[in-house]
């Protein structure tokens, strides 16, 4: 008789990441709302196409990145229509997700930033500083109390931007696109040509 022999299953250094940008994006993803679980939130990874991007090769060229970012954001909602009512956690109600559009990028913006941004190399960085920061309370915080930190050749355009950015709204689960497109507008003034993600040398991971 022959003795069975285990075989572990294939798992690559691309599903590791995958599933580390699901982790990290859905946890953030599912704060402040009812229905935005974890398992919602691989849902509309999956379903949206989102994790099928998975190297800055499958970016666009970096002008187009915003129209990319735009069409994956309008992908996890549209997605999340398909999610089953949930009850309320409170009333018991039944409900259908509410997927805006400030907690669709915070999702897709999450999830690049780990598979992606924290991934790349040198060699990357044309399109890679491209990619949009996630936006939340904590990040849109710290940019106002540094704001006087804006470089002298775009202060004034920053302050201009950021002002008609926060009087759209200031809560970004609830941002719609031109919101959301105000404040990534203002974040490019204050880094005055800096790559996107370099705004986040104001945000402190013990300071949530």
């Amino acid at each position: 008789m022959s003795q069975a022999t285990n075989v572990l299953p294939p798992y690559s250094m691309l599903e590791h990441r995958h599933r580390l940008a699901v982790w990290v994006a859905g946890r953030a993803y599912s704060r402040k709302g009812s229905g935005h679980t974890m398992e919602v939130a691989q849902t509309l990874i999956e379903n949206s196409g989102l994790g099928a991007i998975a190297s800055p090769e499958d970016l666009p060229a970096p002008g187009e990145i915003d129209a990319f970012i735009h069409s994956r954001i309008e992908a996890v909602m549209h997605a999340s229509a398909a999610i089953p009512q949930h009850q309320h956690w409170k009333s018991g109600e039944l409900q259908s997700l509410e997927c805006t559009y400030g907690r669709a990028q915070k999702l897709v913006n999450m999830y690049l930033k780990s598979k992606i941004i924290c991934a790349s190399n040198e060699d990357d960085q044309d399109r890679v500083s491209a990619l949009h920061p996630p936006l939340d309370d904590q990040l849109l915080k710290a940019i106002h109390r540094n704001r006087k930190q804006c470089p002298a050749e775009t202060k004034a355009r920053f302050d201009d931007e950021w002002k008609k950015a926060r009087e759209l709204g200031t809560a970004w689960t609830q941002f719609n696109q031109g919101t959301y497109e105000a404040y990534i507008k203002a974040i490019r003034s204050f880094l005055a040509g800096r790559p996107l993600w370099h705004i986040e040398y104001l945000w402190s991971p013990v300071s949530e």
